[in-house]
């Protein structure tokens, strides 16, 4: 697909995300999908789980503004990225929250509602590797098409997956950092990307 092709297509992908109303749950909280994303042209596509409250929900921007966008930066940082060559999104594009008003994890069946955008998005940046942050994101391209990866069994290590290499790692949240995968352990999983990417 042509840039100007991309472009088109990507823009009537953005309308359809902001027009969506299929999770009641959701109703009213930011679509967070736009040219904030990052590039078109990206060689590598992150998919995060959800927009967090305190960050992408406010900013419009997917990891950024809180903590785990801080991480995110970190981990980008570490191997000499910029948001500007990646392209962000996430399983879930709105924002989901508990009763009590804090981040909640998506539904499966809010995923269900969102993984065409998903499918669309990846269509359009055609990525040479893709990397799942967290659970909730494999799960959303299990529904694409089926894959056996399992994030602890298989952390770091890179999959052929609809002709696309597939690397799950973490997500950078902090309770992830403090309990499951440290940001050191995390930077280290970054290095071992982006060696990937380089000998490609």
């Amino acid at each position: 697909m042509q840039s100007s092709e991309k472009r088109v297509v990507f823009n009537q992908l953005v309308t359809q995300i902001h027009l969506c109303k299929m999770c009641p749950r959701l109703a009213g909280r930011t679509r967070v999908f736009s040219d904030k994303n990052g590039s078109l042209d990206a060689k590598v596509l992150f998919v995060a789980e959800a927009p967090g409250r305190l960050g992408a929900d406010q900013t419009g921007i997917p990891l950024y503004g809180d903590q785990t966008g801080r991480n995110f930066d970190v981990l980008l940082s570490s191997i000499c990225w910029e948001r500007a060559e990646v392209f962000v999104t996430n399983a879930l594009l709105c924002n989901p929250r508990s009763e009590s008003g804090n981040n909640d994890k998506p539904q499966m069946a809010e995923i269900r509602n969102c993984v065409r955008f998903l499918e669309k998005t990846i269509d359009i940046v055609a990525p040479r590797i893709i990397v799942p942050l967290g659970v909730k994101s494999l799960d959303a391209l299990a529904i694409i098409e089926e894959h056996n990866i399992e994030l602890r069994r298989h952390v770091g290590q890179d999959f052929a997956w609809r002709g696309i290499r597939l690397v799950p790692l973490y997500h950078p949240s902090p309770k992830v950092c403090n309990i499951h995968r440290s940001l050191n352990l995390q930077q280290d999983d970054f290095r071992r990307l982006s060696d990937l990417l380089i000998n490609m």
